[in-house]
């Protein structure tokens, strides 16, 4: 079993056969070296209602989309248990 991870600056898709919530990689792609989110913390993001997201949300990489989001309370993230919201 694989999970997908996505750079954060363009988004571009890696599998890896573990899970975590995010890895460090330089994207073979843009060449930024960033955290790549797991997809399912990407999914939980595009489920920020637009009415809560910062007027350049578009604009930010996503793992500045994910600090955002715990910081502001629109998502809660554990970075121990489950990947899945309960």
């Amino acid at each position: 079993m694989t999970d997908s991870y996505v750079c954060p600056n363009c988004e571009r898709v890696e599998d890896r056969s573990y899970r975590v919530r995010l890895i460090v990689l330089t994207c073979p792609d843009c060449g930024d070296n960033g955290r790549f989110l797991n997809m399912t913390l990407v999914d939980r993001l595009r489920e920020v209602p637009e009415s809560d997201r910062p007027d350049d949300w578009g604009e930010m990489p996503l793992d500045a989309r994910l600090e955002y989001a715990i910081r502001e309370g629109l998502l809660d993230v554990s970075f121990t248990g489950p990947l899945h919201a309960e």
